[in-house]
């Protein structure tokens, strides 16, 4: 059986093709400018975690860390989204590091004495706008390490 769309659908799909590349695209852009330099003086581990996040929601990510190893978590979200908080788990949900009663802080720096999993858990703040549109933007996770 062939199937036809209407031009109405098919303008409809490569609007909504266009608009997630050009988030994309946009978002790419944000982490190079913005996120990038706060990796240093450590050095990418080589993925890029970039999500595009509305008010209130959250993302999480699971990450190895190997033992002997100095790293840092970057947590990093365009201005409109507010101030990001973020909680750093071992795998049975215990809180290891919460920038919330830490001065929230875009990063955290530390030492991993033995091979183990972490779940960072990001935190878009609910908006205070009396908007019907949330605001929305690009937040991005970075690893970097240096051998301890």
């Amino acid at each position: 059986m062939k199937q036809t769309y209407s031009l109405k659908t098919i303008v409809a799909i490569a609007a909504l093709v266009f608009s997630t590349s050009a988030a994309n695209a946009q978002c790419a852009s944000f982490q190079k400018k913005k996120c990038m330099p706060k990796i240093q003086p450590f050095t990418l581990n080589g993925e890029v975690n970039t999500s595009v996040l509305s008010s209130g929601q959250k993302t999480s990510l699971n990450l190895t860390f190997y033992s002997g190893q100095d790293y840092r978590i970057v947590v990093c979200g365009q201005p409109q989204l507010g101030d990001l908080t973020f909680k750093v788990m071992d795998t049975n949900k215990k809180v290891v590091f919460d920038s919330q009663k830490n001065d929230y802080p875009d990063f955290w720096d530390f030492k991993v004495k033995n091979t183990q999993q972490f779940i960072v858990e990001v935190q878009v703040p609910e908006s205070e706008s009396t908007s019907s549109v949330l605001p929305s933007g690009c937040v991005s996770i970075l690893v970097g390490f240096k051998k301890g």
